[in-house]
């Protein structure tokens, strides 16, 4: 098997962290083939930073997109689907995906992944946990999932074309999307608790936090997320920052796309196997917490 593995990332408006996510990169025991990244409109030195370190290491390359008003998450995976266009004709068995606010903890964190592909053939995508500092010090995010990839992630090729990487989505979800087709095409997905992605801009902060939070709801709205499921999980996530205001702004958001008798943008098969997937998960909670032993 070919081991190698191409990087791609789309920035924007990222001249904060992007020079502490590059060199985070570079010092990994396994470089990639080439990391193509794609600056995707951006209005401040995202682009001159980045060609800076290009200089000094040949496999970065920086590729430029038209200029777009504000953040976007159909724009952002456009420049995704536009970077692997790119890497296609190159001879690599993985493509891993990177934000560009964030980055691997870990100088093994590509290596060690890359491993558990070599163990499971039936994996499709692997990624770390994500952690955040919104007290100003790293810590492990809440809203992680022990059964869901972040959205760094590395694919197996195979999987990755099976699925059409990544469709570009309004309201984000894309990495959410390409997990459950990655099963439904009978993928395994895993994340690996003990390697760390680290994210600098805290999640769906970008044009405010509020903002975020409804627009959350509005993606799960989208993909036809079951009402139970939904309800429950914006009650587990309560504790979580930005605490109570922003499970009830998630869950505004989800009752304002079917108060307004919007239809699911997934197609009914796929939402009958997510919904299907979360009422295993919501019987799984409710064993959890009245003590009930798994059959």
């Amino acid at each position: 098997m070919n081991s190698q593995y191409v990087l791609l990332t789309a920035a924007k408006d990222e001249e904060t962290c992007i020079s502490e996510v590059i060199q985070l990169v570079v010092r990994q025991t396994v470089l990639p083939l080439v990391w193509i990244i794609i600056d995707d409109g951006s209005s401040d030195q995202t682009a001159s930073i980045v060609e800076r370190f290009a200089a000094e290491y040949p496999f970065i390359q920086l590729y430029s997109a038209e200029s777009r008003e504000g953040r976007n998450f159909g724009s952002q995976y456009k420049a995704i689907r536009a970077a692997y266009e790119l890497a296609k004709p190159l001879e690599f068995d993985f493509v891993a995906v990177q934000d560009a606010d964030q980055a691997p903890e870990q100088a093994d964190y590509y290596e060690s992944i890359l491993g558990e592909f070599q163990k499971n053939f039936r994996l499709g995508i692997v990624s770390g946990l994500v952690y955040e500092r919104p007290r100003g010090v790293w810590e492990y995010r809440q809203a992680n999932s022990a059964d869901s990839t972040a959205g760094s992630a590395v694919f197996r090729r195979t999987c990755f074309e099976q699925i059409g990487g990544y469709a570009p989505l309004k309201y984000g979800g894309s990495d959410w999307l390409a997990q459950l087709d990655a099963r439904m095409k009978g993928w395994e997905i895993q994340t690996r608790p003990d390697l760390h992605i680290l994210h600098y801009r805290p999640t769906s902060s970008a044009g405010g936090i509020w903002r975020g939070k409804f627009r959350e709801g509005l993606m799960d709205a989208s993909f036809g997320s079951h009402p139970v499921f939904e309800f429950l999980k914006c009650c587990r996530r309560m504790t979580n920052h930005p605490f109570l205001l922003g499970s009830l702004i998630r869950f505004s958001g989800y009752l304002w796309w079917n108060l307004t008798r919007r239809k699911p943008l997934l197609s009914p098969e796929k939402e009958a196997f997510l919904r299907k997937e979360q009422l295993a998960k919501v019987h799984g909670w409710a064993r959890s917490f009245f003590g009930i032993a798994q059959p």
